[in-house]
């Protein structure tokens, strides 16, 4: 159904009840359309401009790795830093000499 038919429904309903016919489909568009241009630019005086989208998704990442990095606790194996541990500063286990054996020996 679009809207001249639902507007001549509407018509016949209020004929039958006394009521008054409804304004015809369209009548208020112009003003519908002023009141929307003007709500958006009262909007854009009254609010700030959010700035380009990038700035929003770094400014939140950068955030969300200094809280996480502040609360975590030292784990094994990485420096006060943050930074890994290089291999090269990695001390091995010490071990115990081991003494030849013979062959043929348990």
């Amino acid at each position: 159904m679009d809207a001249i038919q639902q507007h001549m429904l509407d018509s016949y309903r209020a004929a039958r009840r006394g009521e008054q016919a409804p304004p015809p489909p369209g009548r208020y568009d112009r003003e519908t359309l002023r009141t929307i241009r003007e709500y958006r630019s009262f909007r854009a005086i009254t609010e700030p401009e959010p700035g380009p989208p990038w700035r929003a998704r770094l400014r939140t990442a950068l955030t969300r790795w200094a809280r996480r990095s502040a609360t975590r606790p030292d784990r094994p194996g990485r420096q006060p830093g943050g930074g890994p541990e290089p291999s090269c500063h990695r001390l091995a286990a010490p071990t115990a000499p081991t003494a030849p054996t013979a062959p043929g020996a348990p």
